[in-house]
């Protein structure tokens, strides 16, 4: 009796995704229900947030929990088989456009969805076209900067090769200078004061030797500076001491590189260069002097004049005196080269040879050679 007097129409617990009885039915904001696992996967897939029967769309995703009294009414009237499903139930005509309607709505949430997917599908190939033509730039302006190193670099090396080692260097000002600044030239008075600067990145930190240091040669500052005192010091004896000549040598092996130094000296006499390690260093021969033999090569100032020397061959030099000099040493080119350095650098002499072992920066300090008054003293710049 109850069953007869109550009319419920079971199209109010149908879920117009699926097309089935209600499942875990939830209720949305706009009033209609679904079931919960058709409405959250409708939700995930497109990732928009609209009710799939009146089309209404939602700014955030709406909370979703279960209808309980909902749910059990359904349990209710599945026991008095006032539901059932829908293969036994929609036979007539009402039935059938009921069917019809869900379909449509079924039919509008897939075509949603598909539209929701294409939308998301264009985003992400738009996104990756941007990135990849921004990774194209990239690697553009990279392949660029790669050219350009590389061009610098076969040009260097082209004029590493030349004989003219102060061009090479004023090109490297030129090239750097252009790198930090482009389209700024380099004008004809501005080289000399910009070469001392190129030769910073080929500059050696030389140490000098005490156990190569004649007895009466004075090391300070570091080890820096060598002065001649008159008076022999209490070295210890070593194979490696200059036990007649007034000369020291350094402690840095100079050997397949190319390097540069500064010396500073005064008095009426001075003797600059290097030498090998083959160097005698015991008695007065021409055998331990710098620039008396086939193993040193030297610049000296005596007598108000430059010259150099190499295997006693004695060549003289016109040109102002200065206290600085500058050592250039291109080991793989077999080129040393003596500059006077004030304002400008000045190329006095290059030494143009094959190098086959390791150099050794040195000098010489005789009191002799201007009265027996005289000190002479360098400093190694550092």
């Amino acid at each position: 009796m109850a069953e007869a007097q109550l009319f419920v129409s079971q199209d109010e617990f149908i879920c117009s995704v699926c097309l089935d009885t209600l499942t875990d039915p939830v209720t949305i904001p706009c009033g209609h229900n679904f079931c919960l696992k058709c409405l959250t996967d409708c939700w995930d897939y497109s990732q928009e947030f609209f009710c799939p029967q009146c089309r209404e769309n939602f700014s955030t995703r709406p909370a979703l929990r279960r209808n309980n009294l909902l749910n059990e009414v359904i349990k209710k009237l599945k026991k008095t088989t006032l539901i059932s499903p829908l293969s036994q139930n929609y036979a007539g005509p009402e039935d059938v456009e009921l069917m019809e309607e869900h379909e449509k709505n079924f039919t509008a949430v897939i075509r949603c969805i598909e539209e929701a997917h294409k939308k998301l599908t264009e985003k992400i190939r738009e996104q990756e076209k941007r990135e990849m033509e921004k990774a194209e730039g990239v690697m553009e302006r990279l392949e660029k900067e790669i050219e350009e190193l590389k061009r610098r670099e076969a040009e260097l090396k082209e004029l590493s090769e030349t004989k003219d080692h102060l061009h090479f260097l004023q090109v490297r000002v030129t090239l750097h200078r252009e790198s930090g600044q482009t389209g700024v030239p380099v004008t004809h008075s501005q080289i000399s004061s910009l070469v001392f600067f190129s030769l910073l990145s080929d500059f050696c930190p030389l140490t000098l030797d005490i156990n190569t240091a004649h007895r009466e040669l004075r090391l300070s500052e570091g080890n820096k500076k060598v002065t001649f005192k008159g008076t022999k010091a209490k070295y210890p004896d070593h194979p490696d001491r200059f036990d007649c000549w007034y000369q020291v040598l350094c402690r840095e092996a100079l050997t397949g590189t190319r390097c540069y130094w500064e010396v500073e000296g005064s008095g009426d006499f001075m003797r600059i260069g290097v030498a090998c390690k083959g160097l005698s260093r015991k008695g007065w021969g021409n055998k331990c002097g710098l620039g008396y033999n086939n193993k040193s090569w030297c610049l000296l100032w005596s007598d108000s004049q430059y010259s150099v020397r190499y295997n006693n061959q004695h060549t003289v030099i016109s040109a102002p005196y200065s206290p600085r000099i500058g050592v250039y040493l291109d080991w793989p080119a077999g080129s040393l080269s003596f500059y006077s350095v004030s304002h400008t650098m000045t190329l006095l002499h290059r030494f143009n040879t094959s190098f086959t072992e390791p150099l050794y920066p040195g000098f010489c300090v005789d009191p002799h050679c201007g009265g027996p008054s005289l000190q002479n003293e360098f400093t190694v710049n550092v």
